[in-house]
């Protein structure tokens, strides 16, 4: 869309004015001495810098050696605005001086005509975003330690830069070197298993990044919320990282308190987030499986949150603080190379282990050495289940190995309990996970006939 010489300078004036807005806001929470001897910058600056930039863009077709001159200029002026207001405050910061920056060349966009308004109106928005949040960043960055910070770089690494480049392709058992011809010497017939498929590099480490990236969301998300909106919240972020741990730390505590009720609330809570993390995953590999497991997962998740609501409503008000604050977290909750390394390693086992059982025994050998891996965790069986759902094994038969894997894990969580707990605490938290497991059987519904 064309824009007249008179519409481009009003344009860029309310854009300068809005940005001047924001800096002048700013401007009056901070020192106002801050930029003693250089004067601060608001709505009126800002109102001048976009329309001059809108008059160097219009001026640039016509009469570029003038447009030359001005952006010379105006760049020769920032930079004297930089000098004198860090030789008077001592303060190297360039944000104000890059939203100046910014702010000339919004203008030259209008000028020119080169982007649609709607852009440039956005341009001006996401600046606007950025400035306002300069304390919040701040004060983030400052929260962030040391470990944190090697734990997210190093997942980073993992995820993004080591990830792509892993080959893409299954290796099969027939594809080791001389295999077959070992086993032929002991008489051992392997035909059948030659086709197994052994290890696709690029899928075993995306699902080590999903897990595990699942797990870092949940982390800060603990480490955010954990002392400003309560114990309630900060259980369901610690399920994401941990459900097993969670629950065993809670078991812990009840030994401790009077408040088993509200000890009970927050493991379940905490086992809910587990099945969110269920549907996440499922969700991440097989669409048409997590449609099969809609009303399992609807049922336990369901379950779990009118179970926590009701042991919620009866705990007593004044006791204590319950859930681990971020003082307390541990540095191995957090990404590093060896927990990746060995999730791989028992993920890989379950899946060799599952095709095994398969071949061998059928759908009940695959069910049955699924379950048995749940003792150990979730999300592994639950990622393998998914893969082999309507390839390998029937949607139906995914979704009941599903439903007795978790009642698996639910009751080793409960052993947890009772080892590690109060009598009281181990007893509710047992009849819950009864009454969730009843209720997860519902799942099977869609495949009666």
């Amino acid at each position: 869309m064309d824009l007249s010489v008179a519409v481009k300078l009003l344009l860029s004036l309310l854009l300068g004015m809005a940005i001047g807005l924001e800096r002048e806001s700013y401007e009056q929470q901070i020192d106002k001495t801050k930029r003693s001897g250089v004067g601060s910058l608001g709505i009126r600056s800002f109102a001048l810098i976009t329309t001059l930039g809108a008059i160097a863009g219009i001026l640039f077709q016509s009469h570029f050696y003038i447009f030359l001159i001005i952006s010379v200029t105006f760049c020769a002026l920032l930079l004297a605005y930089y000098v004198l207001g860090s030789l008077s405050t001592k303060d190297n910061g360039l944000t104000t001086e890059l939203a100046i920056l910014w702010s000339y060349l919004i203008g030259i966009f209008v000028g020119l005509n080169i982007f649609p308004v709607q852009l440039i109106i956005a341009m001006v928005v996401i600046l606007m975003l950025i400035l306002s949040m300069k304390q919040k960043i701040k004060l983030f960055v400052a929260g962030i330690k040391q470990f944190e910070m090697e734990s997210f770089i190093s997942y980073a690494i993992i995820a993004l830069v080591i990830l792509p480049f892993l080959p893409d392709a299954p290796i099969f058992l027939k594809d080791v070197p001389f295999l077959k011809s070992i086993l032929s010497t002991f008489q051992i017939n392997f035909d059948k298993f030659l086709n197994l498929e052994i290890i696709n590099f690029f899928s075993l480490w995306k699902v080590v990044a999903l897990v595990t990236g699942v797990e870092i969301a949940g982390y800060f998300l603990e480490k955010t919320i954990g002392q400003k909106k309560g114990w309630l919240l900060t259980s369901i972020a610690g399920g994401f990282i941990s459900s097993t741990s969670t629950t065993q730390s809670l078991a812990q505590k009840s030994k401790h308190s009077k408040n088993t009720d509200r000890l009970v609330a927050a493991a379940i809570f905490a086992n809910f987030s587990s099945f969110l993390q269920l549907f996440i995953l499922i969700a991440s590999v097989n669409l048409i499986f997590l449609s099969k497991n809609l009303i399992y997962i609807f049922s336990i998740t369901a379950s779990a949150v009118l179970i926590g609501l009701y042991f919620l409503k009866k705990e007593d008000k004044k006791l204590e603080n319950l859930i681990e604050t971020k003082e307390n977290l541990k540095k191995d909750r957090l990404f590093s190379l060896v927990p990746a390394l060995k999730f791989a390693l028992l993920f890989l086992f379950i899946k060799i282990a599952t095709k095994f059982s398969l071949i061998i025994f059928g759908s009940n050998g695959f069910i049955i050495s699924t379950v048995l891996g749940a003792v150990t965790g979730l999300d592994a069986v639950t990622i393998n289940t998914a893969e082999f759902a309507g390839k390998t094994i029937s949607y139906q038969t995914g979704v009941v190995t599903l439903i007795l894997a978790n009642a698996v894990n639910l009751l080793s969580k409960s052993g947890y309990a009772f080892t590690q707990g109060s009598r009281s605490f181990a007893k509710k938290f047992f009849i819950s996970v009864l009454i969730i497991i009843a209720f997860s059987f519902l799942g099977v519904i869609p495949f009666i006939k």
